[in-house]
């Protein structure tokens, strides 16, 4: 059995000596500084804490400035507009739902745990960032304290602990920290979607903790609790980002080199387990998720729209891995990017850089494997560094690079440099000299990382400086400056927007995706909003001519000639969005309206109820099945649904009006009175007038209005009525007035 993980120091001195790691050397009962063998003299249980307050102190003091970072990029899709995360009640039905809240709306398992915890989130505070934000740091935090106590345990197993076992406190410690304040977790931490990464990384490193613990027990019921334990981190793990599915491949690794020891026996036997697990693993993707794993067998779709082939991206990644590296050894905040600029590698020597990556890789993984028996413990954490890559960094159609793909894989990546700097420590014990000189580097190195994690979270403040720090540091990367032009554009600043739409077409096309289209069809959307049609017909064309696959352009050309009134046309588009993408709840809804409006009453009802399938709250698709029921003479049927519209939104002054002309055609003029003084309720100044005015007499194009006809009399009479009401209640009060006795 390994020992208890140690504990805080008994005094304020003893601190320092674990921070800069000071020799004490036994001497009458005492301590002398410069001896890391002193830290076996000090108690477990004020090491443990002073470990995990440490942690904890520094941790929220390098990100305490990101409780107000603004939502960015990704996580409006995957939170904001997620409606199934969108939790307002605690029941099994509701939580059942955000297990599914695919994105794309496919109604597949999506990472369940990390968009349940979203979805928590969201019940406690709305969109309110600072409490995701907040979870996102103890994860964080929850994450570091189990890399130190897996680190620390490790290195006191039995091939480890005569070399390592005296100073492991130190190591664990120090690799610890030099991980969790690096800026590279920045967009694994303050990019709240990322959760999704960072708690795969929390329960991941929790599995290997766990089975750790239950490796080295003696008791059989608390091996076996050790066991479960770790059974259910790695599924949570996996349930919170799928390539956290590299745990038991690790796990081997794990047991082989640290464990049972590297003799010919051990790895013939471990080759066989792994390659039945990995036949286990596969059996059990097919039977969860079927035709989405076959889809790996020919990946040249998944590929289109990319920028690069499969083999390009196998080419480019060795690069894109080292490149990783290079982050984490000198990790400036000048160096670190939401989007980074690298180049595709077209072949071997295309750039050269790409065979020099890949003998690179070799060479170390060569080394590695050759000098494994001699340093089991570092040529694991090598090893954990390139397997965790192996998911997201080969085969996938993933965009190239993402810092926040580092956050499994650099967990051990600083414990060989800690044992190196205690090993330094050490063979100057006689030099009291350099080893201060060699604690105060380690001091401000963990000093200046804070620092630069601190500075680097500034970016992340809002979604202008997130694109402003890309535009800066990637000038020449279309992304970048197409994105900082989306975000002018939510904010209305229209012009500024598409200066830099303009400036991202000026650039050739990114290779992490194309972009251009995407730039055509943001303009399209920006001049139709500036309302200069014909300028936003002619870049949506383009943008279609580009990418005849994007469905939205599609949806909006369609949504132009509708306002135009060319129905004809429009049907086109909105049919061709829909074969691109047959989920798109905008164009089903506004197929309908066309059909509506061609009198195809049967084929609009069907459209607008394959758009109530993906949304039964939708009070467009609701308040026109009303419509076409109405146009039908189903008024039973057109009364049902406007009252439904009422029932979600009671203020839906549209549903108000049909609803009053469906009474009125119906012959039941009073119930039309009753209907059209509940609305004069609601709006009780002139706030109706504006609003009958702007949706029914100046006529949205895309909302089909009720007869005026019918609707305008009612109207007045019912407000004649109110009015003759109020009258009379002014009669009443002035006659009390009058019988009032003087006083």
């Amino acid at each position: 059995m390994t020992p208890s993980p140690p504990s805080l120091f008994q005094n304020p001195k003893h601190f320092f000596l674990c921070v800069i790691k000071l020799r004490p050397q036994k001497s009458r009962g005492r301590t002398k500084i410069f001896d890391l063998d002193s830290e076996t003299l000090l108690s477990p249980c004020r090491k443990n804490a002073f470990a995990v307050v440490t942690i904890f102190i520094i941790i929220l003091a390098v990100y305490s400035n990101t409780f107000d970072a603004s939502w960015h990029f990704d996580d409006y899709s995957n939170i904001i507009t997620n409606k199934p995360l969108h939790l307002t009640e605690l029941n099994s039905q509701n939580i059942k739902k955000t297990f599914f809240a695919d994105l794309h709306g496919s109604g597949k398992l999506y990472r369940p745990m990390a968009c349940l915890s979203f979805a928590l989130n969201y019940y406690v505070g709305r969109t309110e960032v600072s409490g995701y934000h907040v979870v996102n740091i103890v994860i964080h935090f929850m994450s570091a304290v189990f890399l130190f106590l897996f680190i620390y345990h490790t290195l006191n197993l039995p091939l480890l602990k005569t070399r390592y076992g005296p100073n492991s406190y130190f190591i664990a410690f120090l690799a610890t920290m030099l991980w969790a304040i690096s800026p590279v977790q920045t967009q694994a931490i303050t990019y709240v979607v990322q959760r999704m990464a960072s708690m795969a990384g929390m329960f991941y490193i929790m599995a290997m903790y766990f089975y750790l613990k239950g490796r080295t027990s003696g008791q059989k019921p608390l091996k076996a609790t050790h066991y479960f334990f770790c059974l259910i981190c790695g599924i949570l793990a996996i349930g919170s980002k799928e390539n956290a599915v590299m745990l038991p491949v690790s796990i081997l690794l794990f047991d082989l080199f640290l464990i049972q020891g590297l003799t010919k026996k051990n790895i013939i036997r471990n080759s066989l387990v792994c390659l039945s697990l990995i036949l286990f693993c596969l059996s059990l993707a097919l039977v969860l998720k079927g035709p989405s794993v076959l889809q790996l067998v020919n990946l040249s779709d998944s590929y289109y729209g990319r920028g690069f082939t499969l083999l390009e991206r196998l080419l480019t990644e060795p690069r894109v891995v080292l490149f990783y590296v290079s982050l984490l050894l000198y990790p400036m905040p000048y160096r670190l990017c939401i989007s980074h600029d690298i180049s595709v590698s077209e072949g071997l020597f295309d750039p050269p850089a790409t065979i020099i990556a890949i003998l690179a890789i070799f060479a170390i993984l060569a080394l590695t494997l050759f000098r494994s028996k001699r340093w089991p413990f570092i040529s694991f954490c090598i090893l954990f560094f390139f397997v965790n890559h192996a998911i997201e960094s080969t085969i996938l159609p993933l965009d190239l690079v993402f810092e926040h793909r580092n956050y499994i894989p650099s967990m051990l990546f600083f414990a060989p440099i800690a044992i190196l700097i205690a090993k330094g420590i050490r063979s100057f014990s006689d030099k009291r000299s350099m080893q201060f000189i060699i604690s105060t580097f380690v001091v401000l190195v963990l000093v200046a990382l804070g620092h630069s994690t601190f500075m680097r979270n500034f970016a992340w403040k809002t979604e202008e400086t997130l694109w402003l720090d890309a535009v800066e540091k990637s000038p020449n990367l279309t992304r970048a400056h197409h994105n900082l032009g989306k975000y002018y554009a939510d904010i209305d600043l229209r012009q500024m927007a598409l200066e830099q739409y303009r400036e991202a077409l000026r650039l050739p096309d990114g290779p992490n995706r194309w972009t251009h289209h995407l730039t055509y069809y943001n303009m399209g959307l920006n001049y139709k909003a500036l309302k200069e049609y014909d300028k936003a017909e002619k870049y949506l064309l383009k943008a279609v001519e580009m990418e005849p696959r994007l469905s939205p352009a599609y949806t909006c050309l369609g949504i132009l000639n509708t306002e135009k009134g060319r129905n004809d046309k429009a049907l086109e588009y909105f049919i061709k969005a829909l074969s691109h993408d047959i989920n798109s709840q905008l164009a089903r809804n506004y197929t309908g309206l066309v059909l509506l409006r061609q009198k195809r009453l049967t084929d609009a009802v069907t459209q607008f109820r394959e758009a109530l399938k993906m949304s039964p709250s939708d009070l467009y698709a609701l308040t026109h099945l009303g419509i076409a029921y109405k146009y039908k003479g189903e008024f039973n049927e057109a009364i049902r649904y406007f009252r439904k519209v009422l029932s979600i939104n009671k203020r839906y002054v549209t549903a108000y009006l049909h609803l009053m002309e469906v009474y009125f055609l119906k012959g039941e003029g009073k119930r039309a009175e009753q209907t059209a003084e509940k609305l004069i309720d609601l709006f009780p100044d002139d706030k109706l007038s504006l609003l009958v005015d702007k949706r029914i007499i100046q006529t949205e194009p895309l909302l089909e209005p009720p007869n005026l006809e019918i609707i305008l009399p009612v109207l007045e009479k019912a407000l004649i009525k109110r009015g003759g009401q109020y009258h009379a209640q002014a009669r009443k009060l002035k006659n009390h007035r009058e019988r009032r006795p003087v006083r």
